[in-house]
């Protein structure tokens, strides 16, 4: 049985929300096209990272038609050979909504099956349960802020010559703003985020480093994409010894993105933010 209907947005533009398990719904999106045009080679990936998606509005029958719901976490490692379009994946977890399983295990199982297949490496799913959201609660960002800074700023389509050394002193240092935005190049409308970069080496200019990321207003990327390009650009730019560029991006549509790279081994805790 197909239990779909057909919804009007206010554009007049009408988009076909399928509550029967639809796995075709997935559309992939190759990284090796961005990673070629910032010199990322797909055998020698410069970080270590995942994209982590938090969808927090995911719900499916049990085996007696009652509703259960469930944030669904979704790993994906950042050396899988494609990204997840984002709105394909709120239609493809939409499609779950009308659809029985009898237990939560074959929800997991086939989350993690139809993922891993789009993203050409395996995927990893965890459904939290609405106790467990609410006891993880919500974190501050961890270091120090650069939304107090005084500046001038007149420049908000990338631009990476803002970053440079302060000085040979090397730090360590944790620095984040609230203050980003870009634009998704699917649909142009913005994305913010908040932005933590955490690095090891000679110091870099915060004034430069919070121009720098205001730069990208009017730029046009995918989430998981402008994190790597500023980790690029940093090491570019800067040279650190280590560096970690986490990205905690907004919800939108009931989902949020949190992409991370960084020369660490292992990830730091996944913490929400107050905008999530």
């Amino acid at each position: 049985m197909n239990n779909s209907a057909e919804t009007k947005n206010q554009l007049g533009q009408e988009t076909e929300y399928v509550t029967t398990y639809t796995p075709s719904l997935l559309a992939p999106i190759p990284r090796a096209i961005q990673r070629g045009a910032l010199g990322i080679s797909k055998d020698a990936l410069p970080f270590r990272g995942f994209d982590i998606w938090n969808a927090y509005e995911f719900t499916w029958l049990n085996s007696r038609g009652k509703p259960e719901v469930a944030l669904a976490q979704i790993q994906v490692p950042s050396q899988s050979t494609n990204i997840i379009e984002s709105k394909s994946l709120k239609l493809y977890l939409g499609s779950y909504s009308g659809t029985k399983f009898g237990l939560q295990a074959e929800v997991v199982s086939a989350l993690e099956a139809d993922l891993t297949l789009v993203a050409g490496t395996p995927v990893s799913v965890t459904l939290l349960s609405p106790d467990q959201v609410q006891h993880n609660g919500i974190v501050p960002t961890a270091g120090q802020s650069l939304d107090l800074l005084d500046i001038d700023v007149d420049e908000y389509d990338w631009n990476p010559d803002f970053l440079v050394r302060e000085s040979d002193t090397t730090v360590r240092e944790s620095l984040y703003t609230n203050l980003f935005m870009a634009k998704c190049p699917m649909t142009g409308q913005p994305d913010c985020a908040s932005i933590m970069i955490q690095y090891h080496g000679a110091s870099i200019s915060h004034e430069g480093i919070l121009k720098y990321l205001i730069s990208y207003r009017e730029h046009s990327e995918f989430a998981e994409q402008i994190a790597e390009r500023i980790f690029v650009d940093l090491m570019n730019r800067c040279a650190p010894d280590t560096l970690t560029v986490q990205a905690r991006f907004s919800r939108r549509g009931g989902i949020d993105i949190n992409p991370y790279r960084s020369h660490e081994e292992n990830m730091g805790p996944d913490a929400r933010n107050w905008r999530q």
